[in-house]
């Protein structure tokens, strides 16, 4: 019988966390969306929604990448259920080409390498690499995806609905299953091991942020020159959001973190 863990990752601690940030840091923000997005109609949108999405596109297509490179170094977690990402990337190349008329695959693999330059063996390095990116890429991000959907006026109704149908359902299974079973290896740990453990991902953690924080902040501008989305308190919402995860994750109160505005 397995044993029960003393905390566990859960959609409800998410939203409770992150609705409590929004109201602290950017409550201009409503927390329940009050107007659908709208299309893009001039050129100059649609040219705005591909770039906006298949840069998006690009990011889910490196995530299916990098899970592909790391699945043997977690042989007791099941990976392929990362691959809902690449179905998310097909989704995003469909609406592109449904709206702009434009196929923009070549632009898909071009972002995700992309990040590959930014980050290289980092999500494969080790199996700590790997929980460190997947910290960034499912639990980190969620901020820039809350401001993106509560604030963006343009947008896609098909991938508003899928979002809400089949996407968000996605990416809580990743968050979820992620958080706990890392919090099943560390519990399990020595109390020396656990400190070892949670100094290590810390560490990682900081250089994917290095690594990564150029990107973040660029994405923040896109979805405002693209989406127009009002992202007023990203960033101490990004920093204290990051902090949570960790310190719940890692049992440290007060984690020593740079700020993505240094």
């Amino acid at each position: 019988m397995s044993a029960t863990l003393t905390k566990t990752w859960s959609i409800e601690f998410e939203k409770e966390t992150l609705e409590k940030l929004f109201r602290q840091y950017a409550p201009h923000v409503p927390l329940t969306r009050e107007h659908a997005s709208r299309p893009p109609i001039t050129e100059e949108e649609k040219e705005n929604f591909y770039q906006y999405w298949a840069a998006t596109g690009g990011h889910d297509l490196f995530i299916v990448q990098a899970a592909s490179k790391a699945i043997l170094l977690i042989p007791d977690l099941d990976l392929h259920f990362i691959g809902d990402d690449g179905a998310h990337a097909i989704a995003f190349r469909e609406r592109v080409i449904a709206l702009t008329g434009r196929d923009p695959i070549d632009d898909i693999r071009k972002e995700a390498e992309r990040h590959w330059k930014f980050l290289e063996d980092v999500p494969y390095r080790n199996w700590l690499g790997f929980v460190a990116w997947e910290l960034h890429y499912e639990h980190h991000i969620l901020p820039q995806v809350w401001f993106n959907k509560l604030t963006s006026k343009i947008g896609d109704a098909v991938l508003a609905q899928q979002s809400n149908e089949r996407f968000s359902d996605d990416e809580a299974v990743h968050s979820v299953t992620i958080a706990n079973w890392w919090r099943k290896k560390f519990e399990q740990a020595s109390p020396n091991e656990r400190a070892e453990l949670a100094a290590q991902l810390l560490e990682l953690d900081e250089e994917i942020q290095q690594r990564r924080a150029a990107y973040i902040k660029q994405r923040w501008q896109d979805a405002e020159n693209f989406n127009e989305a009002n992202s007023q308190g990203i960033e101490p919402i990004y920093d204290a959001w990051r902090k949570e995860v960790l310190s719940y994750l890692l049992d440290i109160s007060d984690p020593q973190l740079t700020s993505i505005s240094k």
